[in-house]
């Protein structure tokens, strides 16, 4: 019963509604209408900028860390 109320209430709420009638096709967006044309985006290569690297076990983070930060030598010792 409360399943019959749930969907009762918003249909009931929309049948009170002003109806309104479609906009004209002439005030619709270029791409609704078939005669207009359009242009597709251009897709970038996906591989743009890859470098292969070889596959390599873990390896000692500190010295990740160290690499990618800058010159922050001697900053931990």
């Amino acid at each position: 019963m409360k399943f019959y109320i749930v969907l009762g209430f918003p249909i009931a709420l929309a049948a009170c509604g002003a109806v309104t009638e479609p906009q004209a096709p002439t005030r619709l967006a270029a791409a609704a209408t078939p005669e207009a044309t359009h242009s597709h985006a251009s897709s970038p290569s996906l591989l743009t900028g890859y470098a292969a690297r070889a596959i390599k076990g873990p390896a000692s983070w500190r010295e990740l860390n160290e690499r990618q930060s800058p010159d922050h030598k001697g900053a931990h010792e």
